[in-house]
């Protein structure tokens, strides 16, 4: 994208802060990033801006200390490190790819050149990844509304570039890519797009489907020809017979940081595990009792992990796990299945996931999407999901509250002195949540704030209500009384769902 200035690019100050630093080299400006002198810190980022356009291998080597300066205190520091990912992304998406919900925060940000940065990097690396779209064009789209005009025609030119993207690979594909986008937004699509309300005429803050679809699933009626029919899996892939040691895996790039972890990639030599890729997990807490919850949270995972629908631990020690490699790629991240059909199965293997662990006196204790994570099944059947962060939410209590995102967060999460510890029943809400959010494309939210699923999602029969209002409810005893009654009660919702097969 080509890259535009106003007054807030001070070019006479950007030249100053160059000059002021004196390193040579990408390393060496990446170290002065963490210096006390302010000036110096933003000296060396807008020196890493240049270097981002003709070293972009070398900058992304050093992107864990870009990102770090980009959330600096000082204004010039983070317009610099902002300024590093947006060039990066254009050129090396796939090095930013895995912390795109960080670059759509950047579209948030008090100042407007920050802005500017956050829409061009991400929609540097939704046009090269369309499955990050829905998040990317709700976070570009809105900013077309922007008081500021640059920014405004930052992110109208923005929006116009990935849904050129989008449409093209979704014509290479044979079948629409799904993308969440909202009716304030339609004319800024491309000619050709449909656009179909889900809400009322008068109410612009529904999601709509566009030519490549929606975040909340549709009866697979609704879809006519629109994608190669897809089911069921027969049988999920194995994971991996292998028992790891931490000597056997070498983590290289960085995937995800959690409360409780930081997640990387790991090179495993292939004569250990065929196609020498995992996922490990370090745990960041220095303190004794979290590093002690972790170790206990693991080692029952470790015990629940013999089913099919349950991420399986590779290989454990008391600071670490490994599991099969996943990219990073976790509900949160994909949003909700196209389908009612896909999303009612989801949901359903979940729960048999959850109560397989009950059966044998586990709780996770913190469901919510980024705990779900994906396998391939096949080319014509669906990606069977996988339950992690088993004990995750107990050992990080003690860092955050809650321990998991708020909008999945049930009443004991925020307050456990009034609501009780963390057990079966707070998993009974977290399934809710889950399933909401599997059939809607959005959170739950909680309490009094929270919109009953059939206006979400037209798609739904009022009787999902009356699945979420007891599933969902703040006081345990309200809710069911087991998972097992959970499963009961979504079976029947499902065999009443017209369109959905069982």
């Amino acid at each position: 994208m080509e890259r535009h200035t106003d007054d807030s690019v001070d070019e006479e100050r950007i030249a100053s802060l160059r000059q002021s630093v004196d390193a040579d080299g990408v390393d060496a400006l990446a170290e002065r990033l963490h210096s006390d002198d302010a000036d110096e810190r933003a000296g060396a980022a807008w020196r890493l801006v240049e270097a981002a356009t003709t070293e972009p291998t070398a900058v992304r080597a050093v992107l864990d200390d870009v990102r770090d300066a980009a959330g600096d205190d000082d204004v010039w520091v983070r317009r610099g490190a902002t300024w590093v990912l947006a060039e990066l992304a254009e050129c090396q998406p796939d090095a930013l790819s895995v912390q795109f919900s960080e670059l759509v925060s950047l579209t948030a940000a008090d100042d407007p050149l920050v802005q500017q940065n956050g829409v061009v990097a991400v929609a540097g690396v939704t046009k090269a990844y369309p499955a990050r779209a829905s998040a990317g064009l709700s976070a570009i789209a809105r900013l077309t509304r922007s008081e500021n005009a640059l920014v405004r025609r930052y992110a109208e030119e923005a929006v116009e570039e990935v849904t050129a993207a989008v449409a093209e690979r979704a014509e290479d594909a044979g079948y629409p890519v799904v993308v969440r986008a909202h009716p304030a937004y339609a004319d800024l699509f491309p000619e050709g797009v449909s656009v179909v309300e889900t809400g009322g005429d008068d109410d612009r803050s529904r999601p709509i489907h566009v030519s490549f679809g929606q975040n909340a699933p549709v009866h697979e009626d609704d879809r006519g020809d629109e994608r190669p029919e897809a089911g069921q899996p027969d049988e999920i892939p194995d994971p991996p017979d292998v028992t790891l040691e931490e000597e056997d895996v070498s983590p290289n790039l960085k995937l995800r940081e959690g409360v409780l972890t930081t997640d990387y990639r790991a090179d495993v030599d292939e004569d250990v595990l065929e196609h020498g890729l995992a996922t490990v997990r370090r745990l960041r807490a220095d303190e004794s009792a979290v590093a002690s919850a972790f170790a206990e949270a693991v080692e029952q995972w470790a015990g629940v992990d013999d089913h099919d629908h349950v991420v399986a631990v590779l290989g454990h020690g008391v600071r670490w796990l490994a599991t099969r490699y996943d990219d990073g790629d976790a509900l949160d991240g994909r949003g909700a299945p196209p389908t009612l059909a896909e999303a009612v199965w989801n949901a359903s293997a979940l729960t048999r996931a959850v109560s397989h662990a009950h059966s044998r006196g586990v709780v996770h204790g913190g469901l919510h999407p980024g705990a779900v994570r994906f396998v391939a099944t096949g080319p014509r059947t669906w990606d069977a999901p996988l339950l992690g962060d088993w004990g995750f939410a107990h050992a990080a209590s003690a860092r955050r509250t809650p321990p998991i995102p708020g909008a999945f967060a049930a009443p004991e999460h925020r307050d456990p002195e009034t609501y009780g510890r963390f057990d079966q029943a707070t998993d009974v809400y977290g399934l809710g949540a889950l399933t909401y959010f599997l059939l809607t494309g959005e959170p739950p939210g909680s309490g009094d704030d929270r919109i009953p699923a059939s206006e979400r999602n037209p798609a739904l029969p009022a009787s999902a209500d009356d699945l979420f209002a007891r599933a969902l409810a703040p006081e345990k005893r309200a809710r069911f009384a087991t998972v097992l009654d959970f499963q009961r009660a979504l079976d029947d919702f499902a065999a009443d769902l017209d369109g959905v097969s069982r």
